[in-house]
């Protein structure tokens, strides 16, 4: 009968048609696995950068607090991969400095130190930790002191807006750059010291404290 030569039900698959559906099966894993992996590597990306940005935030909420009210600011200085810049407070017996130590994989510490004067930090005592994970990228020196009387602009002309004006207070920009794995954050800020004035006096008892 013609009916006992058609192909049973339970006859199975091919070899063919085994090969064809695990190669499909095969492309729809690594389609689905690429999508997972780039869903990961853009959320940990946000994360680095969140953190980054974390570190710098929290570090500017406290110069903000601690340089609005100096009553003065120092020249900033260098010792080997060591910068620092020291100030007084609104009260001037009160000594403070922002010190920025990198190491030799290039990632630097900002640390700030407070004494009142007549008593600087002796050498190795550690400081308060403002930032970490800080490296120095295209920039001279992270901290620079603008005087009172002098221009606030770093190249002034005589066609710039404002080119004339002359702040009357002290001001210390801070230039940093916070990097966290491939991910980076910077940083460009001035804070004025109310607290001082043209007369302000360029030397101050509070440079005792600087590294050696």
């Amino acid at each position: 009968m013609r009916g006992r030569d058609q192909r049973p039900d339970d006859a199975g698959f091919s070899l063919i048609e085994v090969m064809v559906t695990m190669g499909i099966m095969s492309v729809l894993m690594v389609i689905f696995t690429s999508a997972i992996l780039q869903i990961y590597g853009t959320s940990a990306t946000a994360e680095t950068i969140s953190f980054a940005q974390t570190q710098i935030q929290l570090g500017f909420q406290r110069f903000d607090r601690e340089l609005r009210y100096a009553s003065w600011i120092a020249v900033p200085g260098q010792v080997g991969t060591t910068w620092y810049v020291e100030f007084a407070g609104a009260d001037p017996t009160q000594c403070q400095q922002l010190r920025l130590e990198t190491g030799a994989d290039g990632d630097g510490v900002l640390q700030l130190f407070r004494w009142t004067r007549g008593t600087p930090p002796t050498s190795g005592t550690p400081g308060q930790t403002v930032a970490s994970l800080i490296v120095m990228d295209d920039v001279d020196s992270p901290f620079v002191r603008q005087a009172a009387g002098s221009s606030p602009y770093l190249s002034p002309s005589a066609d710039a807006v404002g080119a004339d004006f002359a702040t009357d207070f002290q001001r210390l920009r801070i230039r940093l750059t916070t990097r966290v794995g491939r991910e980076s954050t910077q940083v460009d800020t001035t804070f004025t010291a109310m607290n001082t004035s043209r007369d302000t006096a360029a030397a101050n008892d509070c440079s005792e404290g600087r590294p050696v």
